[in-house]
């Protein structure tokens, strides 16, 4: 029996995850990347903060904070409104690479799945730990090397739609951002917070 999910709710901070079904990879080309990030950006940018992600070819990571919006009236609950604008980013995604592979069907595995971020450090680790995955998985030998991150965007200073400053805050400066990406904090809090 699966356990349920978090609902969202306004203010609340959480990491989204979800997986392509079976083998099959939901990014095989650098427009793909580009694509699923330009509908985040239609989708989730106005009801949500985003403060890390990656997208590595079989699954994503995303650290969020969900604003305070206004829900429409069609729908129950802010949980339902949130889940579907979620739901429109992977089913709008799902269409336009069905359609470039000439394929049917979702690509992935379900609605996404979320844990609630409780405290100060889990929030701090999540962002450790969404970085850091690429490598875990074999994707990347480091977290800069990774293109489809926002590590490079939280440690450059180019124009980004991640919220770069409060997240270096987090780990008071850039140095110390890097430090823990280099450490094994990952590890230590994968344990803790039973991130997956």
């Amino acid at each position: 029996m699966s356990t349920p999910r978090e609902p969202f709710e306004q203010e609340g901070w959480y990491h989204v995850f979800n997986h392509a079904r079976g083998k099959d990879n939901l990014f095989s080309s650098e427009s793909d990347y580009n694509t699923f990030l330009q509908l985040i950006e239609k989708y989730i940018l106005p009801i949500a903060g985003i403060y890390a992600y990656s997208l590595m070819p079989n699954h994503f990571h995303f650290l969020v904070r969900i604003k305070k919006i206004t829900i429409p009236e069609k729908f129950k609950n802010e949980n339902d409104y949130i889940a579907h604008q979620w739901g429109n980013t992977q089913n709008t995604y799902s269409k336009k690479i069905n359609y470039k592979r000439g394929t049917r069907g979702g690509l992935f595995c379900q609605s996404v799945d979320r844990n609630l971020i409780n405290s100060e450090e889990y929030r701090q680790m999540a962002v450790v730990y969404i970085h850091i995955n690429p490598v875990k998985h074999g994707f990347s030998a480091s977290p800069e090397n990774w293109k489809f991150s926002s590590y490079k965007s939280i440690i450059g200073k180019g124009v980004t739609k991640i919220e770069r400053d409060e997240v270096i805050s987090w780990f008071e400066n850039r140095e110390n951002f890097i430090f823990y990406h280099k450490s094994n904090a990952d590890d230590i809090y994968r344990e803790k917070f039973n991130l997956r």
